[in-house]
């Protein structure tokens, strides 16, 4: 196997549009990044296909840097790693690292 580059940094924004965090480690399934995203804030202005409030039309979204409430919970999927091996498509998650 030949390496075809290197990772320089790991982000997660876990509110759309809001600003992100740096990570160490992310685990990476079939819906991306977990923890990636969880939130939105909607918007009864929106159009019905995307009723989600974005930076372009609120550019004060990005100074705000949410956070978990724990992070280390949200750091990796709720499962172990016994039952991840023996379940890899149901749990598809890969544990990325930062070089």
């Amino acid at each position: 196997m030949s390496i075809i580059g290197t990772v320089d940094s790991l982000w997660r924004y876990p509110v759309k549009s809001m600003r992100g965090e740096t990570l160490d480690e992310a685990f990476i399934g079939f819906s991306g990044v977990y923890g990636d995203r969880l939130f939105a804030f909607r918007s009864s202005a929106q159009p019905k296909g995307f009723p989600y409030l974005t930076a372009r039309e609120q550019q004060a979204m990005l100074r705000y840097r949410p956070r978990f409430r724990d992070p280390d919970k949200a750091a990796r999927p709720p499962i172990s790693t016994k039952q991840r091996a023996s379940h890899p498509v149901l749990i598809p998650c890969t544990p990325i690292r930062r070089t």
